[in-house]
């Protein structure tokens, strides 16, 4: 794939920290500990459907997303949907090391499919939990350590995508208080003295102008006394996003803007890790509808779609019992838009993946049959993937 200043891009934001009894010996994420919200997969209701921390049900069933026929699954249905790829939540090879580990089951996945892969860094690996190292110099030093692998490892590769020539690495912050701008300023350099670029979560306050390269958008934020999130709030939210980066100088002039497609929000299940829940209702559609007109309208740079699968908070647009394909219609007519092409994928198509991953899973036709089957899906030959499966 090549890039240009002109190139649109479509990415989606994937978890990879889903885990399954069966596959990893242990479930991750698919349940819940709070005392608001329990929920226990091991629980199998009168519908076959197990106890999920989760407002929808995957038409997949429960997945461990280290699994490659899952990972097939998932990155053929975002080809067909328009993505040229996955922007992953990393949190460093420490923390939560199994989805470091769920990660790099998929990279040779990223490669064999050629689809790009960009990095949301998350930078409370450096600090959490409190107290783990020492003083403040012993945190930055190692949020500095899990960037200089990050981009030595993962983004000096040809499968990490690029924008305007740059590698963007997103910033997730969970405490806006760690790391200041000095400390920060030290950071950037692991990551734009390798060919980076920082793209900065929305924020107003300026702070950080002077060391970062773009923005991008996440749902909106929620209303503080009822966090709730209407599409009149979203709408709002958005364009005073693109108000404030069309008026700001920031490293790199002009800036990168990522825009955000979102389909919803709702962490009830979760019970808003342990806080209270956070609702931005999908209105049937028209919220990602009114998202992804918007990034449009304001030729960004590329979109994300928030999410792929975050089941927890209610975002994704994988499949599910209660929405079906749905959005994954939608967005495969929009990306098309979006890049100036045809949209050449059949709906009906988008079934075609999920029929692939039920029989390897079933084992009951052989694998060269199926790898065949997989061939036709990615040149586009849909009437003998469907007859193959």
């Amino acid at each position: 794939m090549t890039d240009s200043a002109t190139e649109k891009h479509v990415y989606a934001h994937l978890c990879t920290w889903f885990q399954t009894r069966d596959f990893s010996g242990q479930w991750a994420m698919w349940n819940s500990q709070y005392e608001q919200t329990p929920h226990n997969p091991d629980t199998v209701f009168e519908n076959g459907q197990r106890d999920i921390a989760a407002p929808n049900y995957p038409l997949t069933d429960l997945y461990d997303t280290s699994d490659p026929d899952l990972i097939e699954f998932h990155l053929l249905l975002m080809k067909l949907a328009g993505f040229d790829g996955i922007i992953v939540d990393w949190d460093g090879r420490r923390l939560n090391r199994y989805r470091h580990d769920g990660l790099m089951a998929i990279v040779p996945h990223l490669e064999a499919l050629d689809m790009k892969l960009i990095m949301c860094f998350e930078e409370w690996c450096g600090y959490y939990p409190e107290g783990t190292y020492p003083d403040r110099r012993a945190e930055i030093d190692a949020a500095a350590a899990e960037i200089d692998w990050m981009m030595g490892e993962l983004a000096a590769k040809d499968l990490y995508g690029t924008v305007r020539g740059t590698k963007p690495v997103l910033i997730f912050r969970k405490k806006p208080e760690k790391f200041n701008e000095a400390e920060w300023t030290e950071l950037a350099k692991g990551i734009q003295g390798r060919g980076g670029s920082i793209i900065w979560p929305a924020d107003f306050s300026g702070e950080f102008d002077s060391i970062i390269d773009g923005r991008y958008f996440w749902v909106g934020g929620f209303t503080p006394e009822h966090r709730h999130n209407t599409l009149e709030w979203c709408e709002q939210a958005y364009r005073k996003f693109f108000e404030a980066s069309a008026g700001r100088q920031l490293r790199t002039s002009p800036s990168i803007t990522l825009g955000s497609a979102t389909p919803g929000f709702d962490d009830t299940y979760v019970w808003g890790w342990g806080v209270a829940p956070r609702v931005a209702p999908r209105y049937e559609g028209k919220r990602f509808e009114l998202t992804w007109e918007m990034s449009i309208a304001n030729n960004v740079d590329l979109v994300q779609v928030v999410t792929w699968n975050d089941w927890n908070e209610g975002s994704h647009v994988e499949p599910s019992d209660t929405f079906g394909y749905k959005y994954l219609e939608m967005n495969k007519r929009y990306a098309a838009r979006f890049k100036g092409v045809a949209d050449s994928v059949p709906d009906e198509a988008l079934r075609l993946p999920l029929k692939l991953y039920q029989a390897r899973k079933a084992g009951e036709m052989s694998p060269d049959k199926l790898d065949t089957a997989r061939q036709a899906i990615l040149t586009g030959d849909y009437a003998a993937a469907a007859e193959l499966l």
